[in-house]
C-alpha cells in the first residue's frame, strides 16, 4: 500500500485543513499518517479518519535547540513509517518536514506553500524566514502554492526559479464543503449578536479571523470611521481572537462594533452580514472568502498576495489597494449607494466556488498530484522500499 505522511505544526491545522481529506486519501488506497504538535486530539481525530496520528512538539517560533530536537524526532519517525510521500506546509514544518524527508530518502517530498510571513516582517526575522523558505523549497521535490499570486511573489523574491512552483486548479488549500457552507443550512447567531444587529443600518460588515496587524484591522477601522463620518450608518462584527493589545483597545466599547472570540460555527455570522471584509496585508489563499462566497456573501479584499486571487473584482466582490483606508471607505460608500450589487455579486461568488473550489474536487486534484509525483518512483522500486 502507498504511504503518505502529512506534517503540520499544530493539531488545529490538521483538524482545519485536512478534515475529510485524510478519509478521502484512505478511500483512494493510501496509508496515511499525520504528524504534528498534539494535545491528544490529533491522534484521536486521525484514527476517526482511518489514519494514524503522531505527536512531535513542533513550535511556531524559531528555537535552534528545540528545532534540532524535533528535526531528529521527525527523521526517526519517518524511518519507522517508511513513507513514499511526505507533504508538509507552513515555514516551520515545511523546513523540518522536507529536510527530514530528504535525509531519510523519501522519494516524493511536497512542500505546500500556504503563505509567506516574511512578506510583513523585517530585519533578522525576515532573514531567518527567507532561509527557511529557500531550504524548504530546495529540499522538496515539488513546491505547490495555494494561489497564483503567492507563487509569483515567491519567484519574484527569488526563493525559487521562475516556473518552479506549481498551483493546482485555480488555487486553494482544501476547497469548500458546499453542503456545510450552504445558506439554507445556516442557523441563528447568538442572542447578544442578534440584539446588536436588531436596529436598521446602511451596511453590516463582518470580519472573520485573528485580529492582528497582518490582517489589516486598522485599515478596516479607519475606513469604517471615515464612512460613518460621511453620514453612513455602518456597523462592524469582528469574529476572532485579539492578538494585539493596541487593537484590543481600539475595538472595545465602540458602539458600532460587536466583537466575539472564536465561535464554533462561523456561518450564522457571515450570513448575518451584507459583506465580508478581509483588509489583509498578506495571505496564501483566504479560505474564509470562499466560505462566505459559498454562503452568497460577497467579499471586499485587498490586492495583497493571496487575497487578490479570492475575488473577481466587479463580479464576485470588490478589491482595493492594501493599507488604503480611503479606498476601502470609497468601496463601502459605493456598496451603500448600490445595494443591489450585494446579491448580484453574492450569487456569482457562490457559482464560482461551485465551479472551481468544491471540496471533493479539490481533494481529487491533491491526490492526483501526489499519485503523479510518485508514479515514476513506483516504476523503479517497490512502494514499501
Amino acid at each position: 500500500m502507498k504511504k503518505v505522511v502529512l506534517i503540520v505544526t499544530v493539531e488545529d491545522s490538521a483538524l482545519t485543513f485536512y478534515r475529510n481529506y485524510v478519509r478521502f486519501l484512505v478511500g483512494r488506497g493510501w496509508e496515511v499518517s499525520v504528524i504534528g504538535h498534539s494535545s491528544g486530539a490529533l491522534e484521536a481525530w486521525a484514527a476517526s479518519e482511518g489514519a494514524t496520528g503522531y505527536h512531535i512538539p513542533y513550535e511556531r517560533d524559531p528555537s535552534m535547540g528545540k528545532d534540532l530536537q524535533t528535526l531528529w524526532a521527525t527523521v526517526r519517525l519517518l524511518r519507522r513509517i517508511r513513507p513514499d510521500v511526505v507533504v508538509s506546509a507552513t515555514p516551520k514544518v515545511g523546513l523540518l518536514g522536507t529536510l527530514a524527508a530528504r535525509l531519510v530518502g523519501v522519494p516524493v517530498r511536497i512542500y505546500q506553500l500556504w503563505g509567506m510571513p516574511l512578506e510583513t516582517v523585517t530585519g533578522l526575522k525576515r532573514k531567518i524566514l527567507d532561509v527557511a523558505e529557500r531550504t524548504s523549497i530546495r529540499s522538496a521535490t515539488q513546491t505547490v502554492a495555494n494561489s497564483f499570486s503567492l507563487a509569483r511573489t515567491a519567484e519574484a523574491l527569488e526563493l525559487a526559479p521562475q516556473g518552479h512552483i506549481d498551483v493546482l486548479g485555480v488555487g486553494s488549500s482544501h476547497g469548500v464543503n458546499l453542503e456545510w457552507f450552504d445558506r439554507a443550512a445556516t442557523g441563528p447567531v447568538d442572542a447578544d449578536t442578534a440584539a446588536f444587529l436588531a436596529a436598521d443600518c446602511d451596511l453590516t460588515i463582518v470580519f472573520i479571523g485573528r485580529l492582528t496587524p497582518d490582517k489589516g484591522i486598522s485599515t478596516l477601522l479607519q475606513a469604517v470611521d471615515s464612512a460613518r463620518a460621511g453620514g453612513l450608518n455602518i456597523r462592524l462584527v469582528l469574529v476572532g481572537p485579539v492578538e494585539n493589545r493596541q487593537l484590543a483597545e481600539e475595538v472595545s466599547d465602540v458602539e458600532h462594533i460587536h466583537r466575539l472570540d472564536n465561535v464554533e460555527d462561523v456561518r450564522p455570522y457571515i450570513t448575518a452580514a451584507d459583506v465580508l471584509c478581509l483588509p489583509t496585508l498578506r495571505e496564501g489563499f483566504p479560505n474564509v472568502v470562499l466560505e462566505a462566497a459559498a454562503l452568497e456573501v460577497p467579499a471586499v479584499v485587498t490586492d495583497a498576495t493571496g487575497a487578490i486571487d479570492s475575488v473577481v473584482d466587479g463580479e464576485t466582490g470588490w478589491i482595493f489597494p492594501v493599507e488604503n483606508p480611503h479606498a476601502l471607505a470609497e468601496v463601502i460608500t459605493e456598496i451603500v449607494a448600490h445595494p443591489e450589487q450585494i446579491q448580484q455579486r453574492g450569487t456569482k461568488a457562490r457559482r464560482r466556488v461551485e465551479e472551481h473550489f468544491e471540496q471533493v474536487y479539490m481533494f481529487g486534484l491533491q491526490e492526483d498530484n501526489i499519485a503523479q509525483q510518485l508514479e515514476p518512483h513506483l516504476a523503479r522500486q517497490p512502494s514499501n522500499r
